[in-house]
Formats: structure tokens, C-alpha cells, sequence
């Protein structure tokens, strides 16, 4: 039944428990501000030394030379971070300025490298600039580097530390990135340097295998097959003609007799020895139709005949011979015109040829003529001209072959030259990818080597000091107004509470409502408290003290939002962003 009443308590009813139970309220409010009293006086004073850093920007413009370490400076001292606040670290200091000495006679150094660590601060300090296009842009332009400990010489001593540490391992950081990149980029451009030296050799070794195919001499290869070709037509015109002359002196020669009649000293005339041959065959019918083949004359006639022709070689029909010579030799042009020399008909007329010219020389060693000088002049004239055509034939065949081996030569070239094009095309693409790679690399490399030196002299971004850590003069903290402050928030909350909950345990009954709730019906009437007008004099009101405490708590409120949580000028900013303005 209680339960129900509370539920349906009114302000007032709050208010006037809070009233009946105040003193309960109060001594909560009072031991929980003891509390947090003895907490503020007893903390110890801790002194903060703080040292800033500036961030410079590299002394040579950046558009002339540019640096290779091109870290933003937030992960740059992010990067220092992790190197120098490692628990090695930490253990050094820990050891070198004799930190938490009596903590370390019963924890390791190690345990206590966590709490080093939470005493250093490192905060960045931003500063705005005009970007490029523009507008306004905010940047890391320093950062400080703080430590606070309980002795304020010995939190100075320790943030100098840190300053060196950062700077000297900053630079470290900035020389090695610049050494590894000039390193890096001297192997890739040894590597490429060779790539194009082989490249080069190579290209330079398939022009020379195929000099006579290059694409630049398509059109010289031409023009000389054409002149080749000309020239070929040209000499087998000549051949041909020079041929028909030559089948045409010999027809002459074999009419020609190589040695005219001899008149001797008593004026009877000598025959030749093939005219006394024809002589002899002629006798020889007339007396094979008078006598018997045993008669002495026919005997004696063939008997001259035999010693006629085994002497002077007669036996052979030297018209004959000439004719089958002049007509291989038309038959051998004609082929030669219409078919390639490795034609079998081709083949086979030349080995006849050969044949009756062997035949022919035979002849000529056996018979008289090569013994006794010719000298019938129109045999002579005829000879020397068929000797002369024999050998303007022989000169043109050698030069229709040379011809021919160099058309066939020309003509080999202009089929290679596309090939020969597409693969030297894709060695020049080879050699050009990689070319433009290596002087990428070169001018990379330069950069390196200048952004090495640039390092190395100190003209690139770096750390400068600008305010050394200094032995602090006040405490930083405890903050004993923010704690004493907070114990009153606190006072003030479990304090109200505390009468609220005192209020709702109370069984008593102070007002109708109660009444109401036990036995169901309302009172008849309620007679109200009478205070004698005496006794009001002096006595404060509590409806006055419900007003006088609300501002003093909103006050309360406020200075705790303020020192505690936020500055209120901020959450003022911050709220009228939110709604728009």
C-alpha cells in the first residue's frame, strides 16, 4: 500500500519528504565531501615539464629539389612513437632517473614501463595555410613533448631526454629512408641498365644477320631486282641471238671445206684428203659393178679407202656430225627458253650436246685438218666467227646464271623483309619499354641522390627546438578544486537521494492521499497545520530554500561541466552548429 502511494506522490510529497528526512541528506552530503577532501589534500603534487618542438619546413624549395621522405608528419612522430616508447625504453628510464624507486623493491622495472608511459604526453599543435586552391587547410607545424613526475627537476630531466631522443631519431629515421631509397633505386637501375645493353646487343646482332632484308632497304632491294631483271632480259636476248648466229655460221661451216686443191710444180692438182676419199668411194662403185669383190682393183681400191680414212680419221661424216651439233643446240635454246635448267628434257639435251661435242673434238684430233693447218679462207673466216659467238655464248650463260642467282637473291630479301620488320619491331618496342623505364629510374634516382644530400647537410624538414623543457615552477596537478567540486556534485546527488529512498521506506502516514490509499475511501476533512503567527517569525520557509538551492545547483552543475568535462564557451559553439547556426 505504501508502494502505491509513492507511486502516486506529487512534487510536493518529494519535496516534503526530502524536508523530513534532511538531516539524512545533509550527513550523506557531508561524509561524501569529507571523502573527496582527504582525497585532494592527500594526493601528492605533480609537475608537468613540457619542451616544444617545431616542425621546419626544408630550406631549398621543394619545386627545385624534392626530398624522398614524403611522410606526413602526424604518422612521422607516430613512427617515433612506436620506436622510442618501447618498453626497453621505458625500462631505461625508468633505471636512469630512478623512477618509482620504491615500487621497483617489490615490482620489475618492466611492469612499471606501462605507467612511464602514461606520464608522457605528446600533443601536435596545428596551424592553418592557404592551400593550392585556395582555401584554408590545417597542418601539423609542431608538437610538444611532455613528462610529469612528483619531483618537477627529475619530470625536466626526463622530457630533455625524450626531446633528444626524438630528434636524434627522427634524423636517423630521415637519413636511413633516403639511404634505402638511393639503394633501392642504384640496383633497379643497374638491372635495367643491363637489360638495355643486352637489348641493345641483340637488335644490333639481327641487323647485321639480316642487313640486306632491312626494312629501310625494301625500296633499294627493289629498284635493284628490277635492274637485275632488265639487265637479265637484256643478256638473254643477246644469248639467243648470239645462238641463231652461231647455228647459223655453222650450217655454213659444215658447206665450207677446210683446205682447197694443191697444184704441184709439174701443174697436176692435189686433192684434199677427203675429196681423194670421195674419189675412191665414187671408183670404188664403178668397179664393184665390173668386178667381182675378189678382184685385185676392187681390193686395191678399198684397201686405199681403209689407209685413207685410218690416217686422216675420214671414217666419221663430218656434215653429219654438224648437223646433229646445230640442230641440239637449237633444240637445247628452245628448251632452255620454255623450261629451268633442272628440267629433265633440259638435262638430257645438254649430255647429247656434250656427247657430240666430245665426238666433234675427236674428229677434230684425228682428222687432217688438226694436223694440217686450214687454208681455204672462207673456212677460216666461218671458224673464227663461230669461235668468237662460242665465246660470247659462254660469257653470256655465266652472266644470265649471275643474273639469275642475284634476282633469285633480291627476290629472298623481299620476302624476308616483313618478317625481319615484325621482328625487329618488337625488339625496338622491347628496347624502347625498357629504355623509358631506365631514364624514369635515372631521373629517380638523381632526385634520391639530391634529397640524400639534401639529408645529409640538414636543408630538409626537421625537428627544431623552440622551447626546451624547463624545470616546471607550480604543480600541474592534482586538480583539488575540479576533485572538491566533484564531491560536491556527488554530495548533492547521493544526499537527495539518500532522503528519496528514506522517504519511500517510511511506512507513516503525513496526508490524505496516504490515508486514502490505506483504507479506500478519503478522509471526511483535513484539517490543515496552524502555525501561531508568532512563531513564523524567523523561521525560513521551505519553499524558500527549494528556490535559494536550484540556481546554487545549476551553478554547481555548470563550473563541473566547465573544469570537468568541457569549457562551456566550446559546448556553446559546438550546440549552435548542431541546430544550424
Amino acid at each position: 500500500m505504501a508502494q502505491q502511494a509513492q507511486q502516486i506522490k506529487s512534487f510536493g510529497d518529494h519535496y516534503a519528504g526530502f524536508l523530513r528526512h534532511l538531516k539524512l541528506g545533509g550527513a550523506t552530503f557531508a561524509a561524501i565531501l569529507l571523502v573527496g577532501l582527504a582525497v585532494a589534500f592527500s594526493l601528492p603534487d605533480m609537475y608537468r615539464s613540457t619542451a616544444l618542438i617545431m616542425i621546419e619546413e626544408q630550406d631549398i624549395p621543394s619545386s627545385l629539389v624534392q626530398t624522398t621522405v614524403t611522410v606526413y608528419a602526424t604518422r612521422q612522430i607516430t613512427s617515433l612513437n612506436e620506436r622510442i616508447l618501447t618498453t626497453s625504453n621505458l625500462v631505461n628510464f625508468i633505471e636512469k632517473f630512478d623512477l618509482y624507486a620504491d615500487e621497483r623493491k617489490s615490482t620489475p622495472a618492466r611492469l612499471l614501463a606501462s605507467k612511464v608511459k602514461e606520464r608522457i604526453g605528446i600533443n601536435f599543435i596545428n596551424a592553418e595555410a592557404t592551400t593550392p586552391s585556395g582555401g584554408l587547410g590545417s597542418y601539423v607545424s609542431a608538437f610538444s613533448v611532455a613528462f610529469q613526475d612528483e619531483d618537477p627537476e627529475k619530470a625536466q630531466e626526463v622530457a630533455s631526454e625524450l626531446v633528444s631522443l626524438y630528434m636524434e631519431e627522427n634524423l636517423r629515421a630521415r637519413t636511413e629512408a633516403t639511404v634505402e631509397t638511393k639503394d633501392f633505386l642504384d640496383g633497379e637501375v643497374d638491372i635495367l641498365d643491363r637489360q638495355v645493353a643486352a637489348l641493345e646487343t641483340r637488335l644490333a646482332e639481327f641487323k647485321e644477320v639480316n642487313a640486306d632484308s632491312l626494312p629501310s632497304l625494301n625500296m633499294v632491294n627493289l629498284q635493284m631486282m628490277q635492274r637485275v631483271d632488265s639487265r637479265l632480259l637484256e643478256v638473254e636476248r643477246r644469248l639467243f641471238s648470239t645462238e641463231e648466229n652461231g647455228i647459223s655460221i655453222a650450217a655454213q661451216l659444215a658447206t665450207v671445206k677446210p683446205s682447197q686443191p694443191t697444184r704441184l710444180a709439174d701443174g697436176q692438182m692435189v686433192m684434199s684428203p677427203a675429196d681423194q676419199l670421195e674419189a675412191l668411194k665414187t671408183q670404188l662403185t664403178m668397179i664393184q659393178g665390173r668386178y667381182s669383190v675378189d678382184h685385185p682393183d676392187v681390193i686395191k681400191v678399198r684397201a686405199d679407202i681403209a689407209a685413207l680414212q685410218t690416217r686422216f680419221g675420214l671414217d666419221v661424216e663430218p656434215a653429219q656430225l654438224q648437223e646433229q651439233l646445230v640442230a641440239t643446240r637449237a633444240e637445247l635454246a628452245k628448251a632452255e627458253e620454255v623450261y629451268g635448267d633442272d628440267y629433265p628434257d633440259v638435262i638430257n639435251l645438254k649430255v647429247r650436246l656434250a656427247e657430240l661435242m666430245e665426238a666433234q673434238r675427236q674428229y677434230d684430233q684425228n682428222t687432217i685438218d688438226s694436223v694440217v693447218k686450214p687454208d681455204n679462207p672462207a673456212y677460216i673466216q666461218l671458224e673464227a666467227q663461230l669461235s668468237g659467238l662460242e665465246v660470247d655464248e659462254r660469257g653470256l650463260k655465266a652472266e644470265r646464271a649471275e643474273l639469275r642467282g642475284k634476282l633469285a637473291d633480291y627476290e629472298q630479301r623481299l620476302m624476308r623483309t616483313p618478317q625481319v620488320e615484325r621482328q625487329m619491331a618488337a625488339l625496338s618496342r622491347e628496347l624502347n619499354s625498357v629504355s623509358n623505364r631506365y631514364w624514369v629510374l635515372r631521373d629517380k634516382q638523381f632526385g634520391a641522390q639530391m634529397g640524400q644530400n639534401l639529408e645529409a647537410q640538414s636543408k630538409g624538414e626537421r625537428f627544431a627546438l623552440v622551447e626546451p623543457a624547463a624545470v616546471p615552477l607550480r604543480p600541474f596537478g592534482p586538480d583539488r578544486f575540479a576533485i572538491i567540486l566533484l564531491s560536491v556534485l556527488v554530495g548533492l546527488v547521493f544526499g537527495l537521494g539518500a532522503t528519496q529512498v528514506a522517504d519511500a521506506a517510511d511506512d507513516a502516514i503525513y496526508n490524505s492521499a496516504a490515508i486514502e490509499a490505506v483504507q479506500g475511501t478519503p478522509p471526511i476533512v483535513e484539517v490543515p497545520f496552524i502555525v501561531a503567527t508568532d512563531s513564523v517569525v524567523g523561521i525560513v520557509s521551505p519553499k524558500m530554500i527549494m528556490f535559494g538551492s536550484i540556481p546554487l545547483g545549476i551553478i554547481i552543475v555548470l563550473l563541473g561541466l566547465h573544469f570537468l568535462v568541457k569549457p562551456l564557451d566550446v559546448i556553446f559553439f559546438a550546440f549552435m552548429r548542431a541546430i544550424g547556426f
